[in-house]
């Protein structure tokens, strides 16, 4: 190891050289600590409380953790629309469909909105509705009122439609006879047209 102590250093001089030699050979990647994506577990909630992350769960998993930090600032920036609603329930894994009282058939009183839920699973478990209840307060705008949810179940299966079509079509083309001379002159008697067709 190299030193920059001079020969007569002291032992205490040269045992802090040596534990201070240590920490410098640990590789500390400064970069990842500020990406949700590819930082540390552990900074997780410190990155949360930094980009103001309005409702956060230490039970979640690490990637809804990851992209519930990735999704704040922005929605921060459009908070009380429906896409920050969306955008919230999304990067916990629950992609909704909100629909508005105006979009609503028939039309809904003023200010409400329903949840559609989408899933995969067979249920939406009761911790799950606290959560997502939770993040509806935080994100709507406040004279907005939910007033209803709905669980739709999605189970994608592959289908396979095979489909034939055959058109054609039948002409006949006759060279109607007189009409037309060999010199390219027509024959105007009043029994042919100009396109050599009877009458």
């Amino acid at each position: 190891m190299t030193t920059l102590l001079p020969p007569n250093a002291t032992k205490f001089e040269m045992n802090f050289e040596a534990a201070f030699a240590r920490v410098s050979n640990i590789e500390i990647n400064i970069r990842s600590f500020n990406d949700p994506m590819t930082a540390p577990v552990e900074v997780l909630p410190w990155m949360a409380w930094e980009r103001s992350v309005d409702v956060w769960n230490k039970s979640w998993s690490d990637a809804q953790k990851r992209q519930v930090i990735k999704t704040s600032l922005y929605n921060h920036s459009i908070k009380g629309t429906v896409e920050s609603l969306e955008v919230a329930l999304n990067s916990l894994g629950f992609p909704v469909i909100v629909q508005e009282w105006f979009n609503m058939v028939p039309v809904g009183k003023p200010y409400t909105f329903k949840l559609y839920i989408q899933t995969s699973q067979d249920s939406v478990s009761v911790t799950d509705y606290k959560e997502l209840f939770k993040v509806v307060r935080a994100y709507k705008n406040l004279r907005s009122h939910l007033i209803d949810t709905t669980v739709m179940l999605n189970s994608p299966s592959n289908l396979q439609v095979n489909a034939t079509t055959q058109a054609g079509h039948e002409a006949e083309f006759v060279k109607s006879a007189g009409g037309l001379h060999l010199d390219g002159t027509w024959a105007l008697d009043g029994t042919k047209k100009l396109n050599g067709v009877d009458m």
